[in-house]
């Protein structure tokens, strides 16, 4: 049974290597529960988290999920950068410029 879902839903989880955000469009109801199902270029039905919110803040969500797991593997110099990178992402808004490291170009 497929039920209607609210807007700006999205399912926020890893496919491979990537931490994707996909918009939820429906809730599939079957003997083993909810399950969220999602169009676009990951569709279907897999596992994840659920977050209301602009796709904006999904896609933030997602890298910064994607940051952290890169932290753990990180010196102390790169996480400092990753933490720089981390607040970008979390403040960035559509207009805002690049973020440069260490002297780099934005």
């Amino acid at each position: 049974m497929i039920e209607p879902v609210e807007t700006q839903t999205w399912l926020i989880g890893r496919i491979g290597n990537e931490e994707v955000a996909s918009e939820v469009t429906a809730w599939w109801l079957d003997e083993d529960g909810v399950n969220p199902l999602t169009v676009g270029e990951w569709s279907g039905c897999r596992e994840g988290e659920i977050f209301k919110g602009t796709a904006l803040e999904a896609m933030k969500v997602a890298t910064l999920r994607k940051l952290d797991e890169v932290a753990g593997r990180c010196d102390e110099a790169a996480r400092a950068d990753l933490k720089r990178i981390a607040d970008w992402v979390a403040n960035w808004q559509p207009g805002d410029p690049g973020l440069s490291l260490r002297g780099g170009d934005g």
